[in-house]
């Protein structure tokens, strides 16, 4: 007679727990590698509008593009957007998202902004691009690289332009992008990321303005609010969001990038809940030109 043998209930178990073991062992690692493989991603996203900025530049009489046209945010009407204006150079806007935002294209596409879909050629691509540049998920270091004018001559409530780049003394240690987001619903971000970013402070210790100086015929600056540290609002770190495991990647003048946390984004001066925050060592700070 032929004999025949099969798995008994204890051989069953045991294959089973090592199986889960294993699973217990491997998931993690798998969601480790996940999670680098997007982190290293969005890198090479913010290197690629770096060189795309960098190049722009280049173009421009080494003057960076402003962060916006006119503020009406309709295209029918001239505006343009920072992404927007230096496309031309990079020709790929997916670049724009970062990997591990969950806001969807259409999000950024409709949300607080005009439709592109209401539009006829050639605004309706026009505005795509405009709406897709201002939820840009790498918000610009806006106040010093693109002086906001205010309450200008000629009835003009807003005049942006770039600021030359032979003014910026240290471009390894000069933020250029990081990490951003439009707004949020608790910790959680919403709406893809902001165009334009604050920086957290505004004085050096002794009470001047840090900040370039304003267009000729302005008499005022056109900003936001400043850091809004420990209230769950989109600009508690002035528009910076860590996407990356509690860190955001930065993007510096010189077109390196790197993940830091949201904290070291204030070195060297004292943040506040206005733009009152003093710089106190200038060489640790990060945002201005100097």
């Amino acid at each position: 007679m032929t004999s025949k043998r099969a798995f008994t209930l204890i051989e069953l178990l045991v294959v089973i727990a090592i199986i889960a073991i294993l699973a217990a062992i491997l998931f993690p690692v798998f969601a480790q590698a996940k999670l680098t493989a997007k982190k290293t991603a969005s890198i090479n996203n913010q290197k690629q509008y770096l060189t795309a900025m960098n190049i722009y530049t280049s173009d421009s009489d080494d003057t960076a593009t402003p962060i916006q046209y006119n503020n009406t945010y309709d295209t029918r009407q001239g505006d343009r957007a920072i992404g927007q204006l230096v496309l031309p150079y990079m020709k790929n806007m997916d670049i724009w998202a970062d990997p591990n935002s969950p806001a969807s294209r259409k999000e950024r596409l409709t949300v607080d902004l005009v439709d592109p879909d209401t539009l006829q050629p050639p605004y309706k691509q026009l505005q795509t691009e405009f709406n897709l540049a201002i939820k840009n998920d790498y918000g610009y270091n806006t106040q010093y690289f693109s002086v906001m004018g205010a309450n200008c001559s000629g009835g003009r409530t807003f005049v942006a332009g770039g600021t030359n780049l032979t003014r910026v003394t240290d471009s390894a240690n000069t933020i250029m992008f990081v990490n951003s987001v439009w707004d949020r619903n608790g910790d959680a971000p919403k709406g893809g990321g902001n165009w334009g970013l604050d920086m957290p402070c505004r004085f050096n210790q002794d009470g001047s303005d840090t900040l370039p100086p304003l267009h000729e015929g302005c008499t005022g600056r056109w900003w936001w609010t400043g850091w809004q540290p420990g209230r769950k609002v989109w600009n508690e770190f002035g528009g910076a969001w860590p996407y990356h495991s509690g860190k955001a990647v930065v993007g510096f003048v010189d077109s390196h990038a790197k993940v830091v946390n949201l904290s070291a984004l204030a070195k060297g001066c004292n943040v506040q809940r206005s733009w009152g925050g003093r710089v106190f060592d200038t060489t640790a700070y990060i945002w201005d030109l100097d």
